[in-house]
């Protein structure tokens, strides 16, 4: 199989997901949602990638991306429709534990060992610690960056301490 991702309107993720898997049955699209909490909305779920979608499929054919193309709120193939670039390598491995954590991120258990890194021991978390860029205790915020993205996207994620 081979993965890639599609440029979208952002806020159209779901609507996207809905149509084009209706349109591709043969493929697979997944979009990522964290849980996250504010004083005005409370507990809510927002995309881990805004404006997003990554997709797999046996093989990008001009019939299969023509139908892409069509459905409402295509942008592009990311780098560029011409050129359409697999998702591969560091990426791949990322892309894979994002999959196999679910599509709707919930909040991770974590352990704080002194001296020593984070330990997850559930959650989206498990299998990110050493991308682990930055931790807001107070807000119990976790700081992760992605390889996904050329620019090493940044996002946070909840967590519980466990003692």
């Amino acid at each position: 199989m081979d993965y890639y991702c599609a440029m979208i309107l952002s806020g159209q993720e779901k609507a996207f997901k809905e149509a084009a898997t209706a349109a591709l049955p043969q493929a697979r699209f997944y979009i990522f949602e964290r849980r996250l909490q504010n004083r005005s909305r409370g507990w809510f779920e927002a995309p881990l990638f805004p404006g997003y979608i990554f997709f797999q499929t046996e093989k990008l054919t001009p019939e299969f991306f023509e139908i892409l193309r069509n459905i409402n709120g295509f942008c592009r193939i990311l780098y560029d429709n011409q050129h359409p670039t697999q998702i591969s390598g560091q990426s791949l491995e990322e892309l894979k534990l994002f999959i196999k954590n679910g599509e709707h991120w919930g909040i991770s258990k974590v352990q704080f060992i002194p001296g020593q890194k984070i330990k997850a021991i559930s959650g989206p978390l498990v299998g990110l610690e050493g991308q682990i860029v930055a931790v807001n205790r107070k807000r119990k915020q976790i700081t992760v960056q992605s390889s996904l993205t050329q620019d090493g996207k940044k996002f946070d994620l909840l967590y519980e301490d466990v003692e």
